[in-house]
């Protein structure tokens, strides 16, 4: 993977004037998500000297949501440091900042010169399935696979085991080019989570993300060495450091989400660090607007080219702002 450049963040080249202002997007229709369905999303948009741009916001029930005498005070330390050196914000805000700061250093241009960025290759992302009934999802799992799509990723653990299991096993015989994984959100115990993998494997399941809940690590990572399907780690990595963790679970695969995992220079740190280990790694979005999304698409063009990453497509708001990131078949590409 290629490294951010970190010497310009940590001691800007200019003066730095930074801002926050909130919006409040509003979805198409409600998300719905393991934690409930969302109709709104609450974000904050961090500038820095008015053109770089960059978003800070979390999922519900997962980090606290950044307030604005936290985005205040990091902001004025920031100016006051005139760089990132020594700033250890909580995660969204230091995701916004960075990715702020990234941006105000090539103004009017994306953050990294890559093919991407240039309009002349797209980034793979993978087709996401909304919890929804069984003949709802295996509806999107067709419409995904007529775009061209060759991931289909499904949230699992809202429906009763067996029908998700029959319903996963008939798009598996429909669609059998498709890589089909399945996220649980953490939705099996200990117990049960090894026959339920198991049952996963023989209905066309490739890998899945997040079995049991987090913080369970002993029996995480004998769930990672009897299991016949890789396991990747996701909410798991949050507020953890990564040696402890990588060492000791050992998982196939983690899933990325730089707002919600400590930054981009922490993202890149867990990228480093899971390859050194021959572990997997992709990047998710996280329901960012697309001030958030842009930015992970041209860190995921710059440090990983090629690679199949879990991006959204931007298209889940009425009120967001203008973006240059466009879906065309089953990849995303910057539009110049």
């Amino acid at each position: 993977m290629q490294l951010i450049d970190t010497a310009p963040l940590m001691h800007f080249p200019q003066p730095l004037k930074l801002r926050w202002h909130e919006r409040v997007l509003h979805f198409k229709k409600p998300a719905a998500t393991s934690r409930g369905a969302l109709a709104e999303r609450r974000t904050f948009i961090i500038e820095a000297n008015g053109c770089g741009m960059g978003e800070s916001c979390t999922m519900p029930g997962l980090l606290p949501a950044p307030t604005p005498e936290e985005l205040d005070f990091w902001c004025a330390r920031v100016e006051q440091n005139q760089g990132l050196e020594g700033i250890a914000a909580p995660s969204p805000i230091q995701f916004g900042l960075e990715c702020a700061l990234l941006a105000a250093l090539s103004p009017g241009r994306p953050r990294w010169n890559t093919p991407f960025t240039r309009g002349e290759e797209g980034i793979p992302i993978h087709h996401l399935i909304w919890m929804d009934s069984t003949d709802a999802m295996l509806a999107a799992m067709q419409h995904g696979i007529a775009r061209g799509f060759s991931c289909l990723k499904l949230k699992i653990g809202a429906l009763p085991f067996e029908q998700e299991c029959g319903m996963l096993r008939e798009a598996h015989a429909a669609f059998p080019q498709a890589e089909i994984r399945v996220d649980a959100n953490g939705a099996f115990t200990p117990q049960e989570a090894l026959p339920k993998l198991e049952a996963l494997a023989t209905s066309g399941v490739s890998l899945i993300e997040q079995p049991i809940r987090p913080g369970q690590w002993q029996a995480l990572a004998q769930l990672c060495r009897l299991s016949p399907l890789p396991i990747a780690l996701d909410e798991e990595l949050i507020g953890n450091a990564p040696l402890p963790l990588l060492d000791t679970v050992q998982p196939q695969a983690i899933v990325i989400k730089p707002s919600l995992h400590g930054g981009l220079l922490a993202a890149q740190h867990w990228a480093q660090l899971a390859e050194q280990r021959g572990i997997r790694w992709w990047v998710n979005s996280a329901l960012e607007s697309h001030t958030g999304l842009t930015a992970l698409a041209e860190w995921c063009s710059f440090a990983t080219p090629g690679t199949l990453q879990g991006l959204g497509t931007g298209r889940l708001f009425t009120n967001d702002a203008p973006t240059r990131i466009q879906l065309r078949d089953s990849s995303l590409y910057y539009i110049t």
